[in-house]
């Protein structure tokens, strides 16, 4: 059982010292992909923003959704660092940082063991698309402070802190548009069940924070309009829809792209699921829908699967660890089993300069060849999870 703080201060200082050794060594040994030579890089567009902000361009040609996502590239533009890729390494150092104290603070009021809060940190940190190595490849990014900004929105939501939902909204939303569905779909559940449950606090934050939410992309989409008029979130995901049933393969594609982000903390966590715990955990009423939102984006939100199931991975991981209450040795397989997804070695290839070649290490992309790989593995993590990590000790909450 846990008693009192079983996470220190000397625990988050040396957590946030090995993140910053972390993104040193890798800054050293991977380079950046060249951008500029592949339109279909996120960065070419966040460079516009840039400039603009910058008062190098005159007209604001950015395309939806990142023209709406202002936050970082103006964050950017303050630094005096040169250019604009040191700007925003900048900025991804300081959010790689701040999330971390946000991480193990959380971790605690879940109710995690200092296993499972230093197993979190590490996956997350050095996951080949986590905080660190994807985003020295693709330094040109927003994706880095919505690790700090999950962790934010959900200690709100567990410590009923509505105030605080209320004053970091639209900050949050033009970080990335995807809270406006997030904030949706909360208000759906557990907002409804806690209305009639006459506890009219959270539903009623939950809607304001919504219609904040709201109100700040439409201001914000007046005062910076996209470049590709006529497109909005609901028009992409409908011809995202339409592209994922044209293409049957890609559920395939979908299933190793999420094993390639979880290994087997997913599949031993659905190894040990409980469909209907009575009662349910106050952290994982919210942790569900948000998890759920994020599967359904990594599905169906774009084709880049891994990286997007991966952005959801602060409640992915806070649910996924939750469920499972292993001895030392099964510790030791799972780690095992998921290690090699966490592509720590090796640089992820250039995309700019080959796209083939950086198309293998996303199973969303990858040729017959490498998929057929990304299958097998998936298989292995399947069958030893099945067999190996049933749960073997009485969950802590």
């Amino acid at each position: 059982m846990k008693s009192g703080k079983i996470y220190s201060f000397t625990d988050v200082i040396l957590a946030m010292a090995l993140t910053l050794g972390g993104f040193m060594i890798f800054s050293g040994l991977q380079a950046p992909l060249q951008h500029e030579l592949n339109p279909l890089f996120d960065a070419n567009q966040y460079e516009k923003a840039y400039g603009y902000f910058t008062g190098k361009a005159d007209d604001y040609l950015v395309n939806y959704p990142f023209s709406v996502r202002i936050l970082v590239p103006w964050l950017a533009v303050q630094l005096p660092f040169g250019d604009i890729t040191n700007n925003f390494k900048a900025i991804n150092l300081l959010f790689s940082l701040a999330w971390v104290p946000l991480w193990f603070l959380v971790s605690d009021k879940v109710g995690f063991d200092r296993i499972k809060m230093w197993i979190g940190w590490f996956w997350i940190t050095f996951h080949w698309v986590g905080v660190l190595k994807g985003n020295l490849s693709d330094p040109i990014s927003v994706d880095v402070p919505i690790y700090f900004f999950q962790l934010l929105l959900f200690y709100c939501l567990i410590g009923r802190k509505w105030g605080w939902l209320i004053l970091i909204t639209p900050l949050m939303t033009i970080q990335k548009e995807s809270l406006l569905p997030l904030l949706l779909v909360l208000i759906i559940y557990p907002g409804i069940p806690l209305w009639r449950r006459h506890d009219k606090k959270a539903p009623i934050a939950l809607l304001a924070a919504f219609l904040i939410s709201l109100v700040t992309l439409k201001i914000t989409g007046h005062y910076f309009p996209p470049a590709n008029t006529g497109k909005n979130g609901a028009v992409n995901l409908f011809y995202n829809t339409l592209g994922l049933l044209g293409h049957p393969d890609l559920f395939l594609r979908w299933i190793c792209a999420i094993t390639l982000a979880y290994g087997g903390f997913l599949w031993a966590s659905i190894r040990n699921r409980h469909f209907r715990p009575n009662p349910l955990p106050q952290h994982q009423q919210w942790l569900i829908p948000l998890v759920g939102t994020y599967a359904f984006f990594s599905l169906f939100a774009g084709g880049d699967f891994t990286r997007i199931a991966f952005l959801g991975s602060p409640f992915i991981m806070l649910l996924l660890l939750s469920k499972l209450e292993l001895t030392t040795k099964q510790w030791g397989i799972l780690l095992a089993i998921s290690i090699p997804a966490m592509r720590v070695l090796g640089g992820i290839p250039d995309g700019g300069a080959d796209f083939e070649a950086w198309k293998t290490w996303y199973p969303a992309y990858a040729p017959w060849k490498w998929l057929a790989l990304y299958c097998v593995y998936t298989a292995a993590v399947i069958i030893v999870s099945w067999k190996w990590l049933k749960n073997t000790l009485p969950r802590q909450r």
